[in-house]
């Protein structure tokens, strides 16, 4: 078997619920990695730049700081949890689906195969022989 598949064993393992992917924010929204769009995180900092400036120009400097502070707690409330469900849309349907991406974002840490109740941890841990070990269940060769 090839590299890609075994993407598609990890692929199906997913869609069969055999196999499930732990995500670290932190660590996926690295420039570099092919799931991160920086765009989701920057227009909350123009929304809070931008609008708190509005309103301490328009209205009162208090309420430009009291907006501002606002939409940097409801991205740290809600603002990431929407940002890493994009993120694992992406994975699934981009990463998942195009080897050369994989192994890109295979090579930056943040991703954890879990299956079997064994981990497998981008980039340190082999991907191909978690896969030949506890979804094809193959041999894998020394």
């Amino acid at each position: 078997m090839e590299d890609k598949d075994y993407l598609a064993a990890l692929r199906q393992a997913l869609d069969d619920g055999r196999l499930q992917i732990e995500m670290v924010f932190s660590n996926l929204d690295h420039v570099d990695s092919p799931v991160f769009v920086h765009a989701e995180k920057v227009w909350w900092v123009y929304a809070a730049l931008f609008g708190g400036l509005a309103l301490g120009w328009f209205v009162e400097w208090h309420a430009g700081v009291a907006f501002a502070v606002a939409v940097f707690a409801l991205y740290f409330l809600v603002g990431r949890r929407i940002i890493l469900a994009r993120i694992h849309k992406r994975l699934r349907s981009l990463i998942m689906e195009d080897i050369v991406l994989w192994r890109k974002q295979w090579r930056l840490k943040g991703l954890v195969l879990v299956a079997d109740g064994a981990r497998c941890e981008s980039p340190n841990d082999s991907w191909i022989r978690f896969a030949m070990t506890h979804i094809t269940r193959e041999t894998p060769v020394s």
